[in-house]
């Protein structure tokens, strides 16, 4: 009797092991099922919303970047079966405004083929809150991470590359 609920067991938990190899975020990519997508991406850039802080040298102060940790979302997504490739817009020019801007673009694997789909998030928050057009600074400036919107963005990893690609060029 004892065997024969010990194989039970075994069985069961051996099942649900198997079960779990994949992931949320392929099951909602492969259905199509992009809010709940995007709440996985807003989970992850959560869990990494604070940047690296570094001495700069006399008179500049501490600098904090976030790049570490978009390069490390943007590895995670890569590490995805469903996720055919990913990347940021490490290499694009931006005007030098706080707060900044990242997109990460991600083409995913789905049940009707490829979708391309980007990730806006915000790199910085200044505190002021809008009620109803004014604008009061009631809260402290923060530099961290703050997800923002999912769009359609056909082409945007292409785009990428070749920015970066030339940056490395001119080098």
């Amino acid at each position: 009797m004892k065997k024969l609920l010990l194989f039970l067991l075994s069985f069961l938990f051996l099942n649900l092991a198997q079960s779990q190899d994949r992931c949320t975020l392929c099951k909602a990519a492969e259905k199509e099922n992009f809010g709940k997508v995007e709440r996985i991406i807003r989970k992850e850039v959560k869990k990494r919303k604070h940047g690296m802080s570094f001495y700069n040298g006399p008179g500049s102060g501490m600098q904090i970047t976030h790049v570490p940790n978009l390069d490390t979302i943007t590895l995670w997504l890569k590490s995805k079966p469903c996720v055919e490739d990913a990347a940021w817009d490490k290499c694009q020019m931006k005007e030098a405004l706080y707060p900044g801007w990242s997109s990460i673009g991600i083409k995913f694997k789905t049940a009707s083929g490829i979708k391309e789909k980007c990730f806006l998030i915000q790199e910085g928050s200044t505190g002021t809150l809008n009620i109803f057009g004014w604008r009061p600074h009631i809260f402290k400036t923060k530099n961290k991470l703050i997800y923002r919107k999912m769009y359609d963005c056909e082409g945007f990893i292409e785009n990428q590359k070749k920015n970066c690609q030339e940056i490395n060029q001119n080098r």
